[in-house]
């Protein structure tokens, strides 16, 4: 983000491949939140959620500035996510496993309802930092259902 830091926290990690699972937090910060403020966050509280290539961490372009203290994985779920295909435009819910955020464990058609699913696309670090400092722009929150998420 330009002018300013979000704050986010990896929720899977699989041992292979390069995609992780983050959820990420406004507001737009001007400095780095202390332990404190770390230790409050919770995924319902998240602006954002999305499966993000973790080249910038392993590059130091994003900062880790902490472990969550209180972390417990299934306080951080894995959401399903939604996409169309190209030519039909057909809605297709896909579901991953967390081991595993490359290829979806499961797919199906998607209803009306999985249409407010995360986007089922990998991130990298531009479209990340972009897509946050539009979201952290604007005053209002994102809301997340935690009702369609894969549990």
């Amino acid at each position: 983000m330009a002018h300013g830091f979000a704050v986010g926290l990896v929720a899977r990690r699989p041992k292979r491949g390069t995609v992780l699972l983050g959820y990420f937090f406004g507001p737009r910060r001007k400095q780095l939140p202390d332990s404190t403020e770390l230790g409050q966050i919770r995924a319902e509280q998240a602006n954002f959620v999305c499966r993000v290539k973790d080249g910038a961490l392993h590059r130091g372009l994003w900062r880790i500035i902490g472990r969550h203290p209180h972390w417990r994985r299934k306080d951080w779920p894995l959401p399903a996510f939604h996409r169309r295909e190209g030519l039909s435009g057909r809605g297709i819910r896909a579901e991953y496993d967390g081991d595993n955020l490359t290829t979806p464990a499961r797919e199906f058609e998607a209803s009306v309802t999985d249409l407010n699913l995360p986007e089922d696309i990998v991130f990298d670090e531009t479209r990340l930092t972009e897509t946050l400092a539009k979201l952290l722009g604007e005053k209002k929150p994102v809301t997340i259902d935690p009702t369609q998420w894969v549990r």
